[in-house]
């Protein structure tokens, strides 16, 4: 076997022959093959066909001769035209169903249009009805204004004269309205929850529960004295009960002292915020001390019937500064303790 050594130029030069050599004798006889077939493709699409039309009467027959390649034109033709007629058909009946979807929507869009505006309407009227509620609540704030409530200074409209000139439907007028009073009322709310907080802790401070659950028997005011034939003022009220009921300090605050009276036999003094105080007389026992820090609803007591007192009750006072006050109106006539 021969051996080339590739670093000598002669060998070098017989390399570079032998691959030339076979390069070309390799695709030579490609160029024949691919030469071959299409010389036969040629002959075959050249082969011509021959159609006959035989009409049924004795007049002439009708010869067609046609190649191979006419009738795999036309056929081809034929077959893109239907191929594009199908997409032009599938296209314009997608475009009839979005058609007639765009046409159901606006007549739906319509309607809804028409509810909206009906709501709006609506919500509008109702509004109205709302607004003397809040001018009530309104009014019981300090420093109110209500003149200037709920006045029109105007309601900003961009195009106060339309897109065609004509005026602007009365439902976007109204949506601008109950925008405006939506804003007022915010500030309302806001200044009534203040209102209403500060309001609560000085019912929280001051006396607003029965000290004990039972009956009213001698209102705030003059009355016959039950010891002497006369009249007396009653700086205070008179709540029978059972004997040892629960006595409850009716507001947070200090004992301010407990002592014996004549005549008020037992009795317990409690000192709260905003000047007032509060008295618990004709107690069987006490439960708690002096100075002592009490808060609402704390049981201080029991009912007895202590001093001059004829039966079983809680005589009550209530105080602002040294004068006694009539203890009806700091009562809480729908829950009692």
């Amino acid at each position: 076997m021969l051996r080339l050594n590739p670093f000598k130029e002669s060998d070098l030069n017989d390399l570079q022959r032998n691959i030339a050599e076979f390069i070309t004798g390799h695709f030579s006889t490609i160029s024949e093959k691919i030469k071959e077939y299409w010389f036969l493709f040629l002959k075959k699409g050249n082969e011509r066909i021959t159609l006959m039309f035989i009409p049924h009467s004795e007049k002439k027959i009708i010869n067609f001769h046609i190649s191979i390649f006419a009738i795999s034109a036309f056929l081809g033709i034929l077959t893109i035209t239907i191929i594009i007629t199908s997409i032009l058909i599938i296209s314009h009946s997608s475009t009839l169903k979005e058609v007639s979807k765009l046409k159901k929507y606006g007549t739906n869009s319509k309607k809804s249009i028409e509810i909206y505006k009906e709501e709006i309407n609506n919500l509008y009227s109702i509004f109205q009805k709302f607004k003397p509620e809040i001018t009530y609540l309104y009014s019981l704030t300090p420093n109110n204004d209500i003149d200037a409530l709920w006045a029109k200074g105007g309601v900003i409209n961009p195009n106060p004269a339309g897109e065609n000139g004509s005026a602007p439907p009365i439902e976007i007028l109204n949506i601008q309205e109950i925008e405006k009073e939506l804003k007022t009322t915010k500030k309302i709310t806001s200044k009534i929850r203040d209102f209403l907080h500060y309001r609560k802790k000085i019912i929280e401070n001051t006396p607003s529960i029965w000290p004990v659950t039972g009956f009213l028997i001698t209102r705030y005011g003059q009355r016959s004295s039950p010891s002497a034939n006369e009249s007396e003022f009653h700086s205070g009220i008179d709540i029978e009960a059972f004997p040892s009921a629960e006595i409850k300090v009716t507001a947070p605050g200090t004992v301010e002292y407990i002592k014996w009276d004549p005549v008020l036999g037992l009795t317990i003094s409690i000192k709260h915020k905003y000047g007032f105080s509060s008295r618990y007389s004709h107690c069987q026992r006490v439960t708690v001390n002096r100075e002592q820090k009490v808060s609402k609803g704390e049981v201080i007591g029991y009912v007895g019937r202590t001093g001059r007192a004829t039966r079983y009750g809680c005589y009550y006072q209530v105080l602002v500064g040294t004068d006694p006050v009539d203890p009806m109106p700091y009562l809480n006539r729908i829950s009692r303790f």
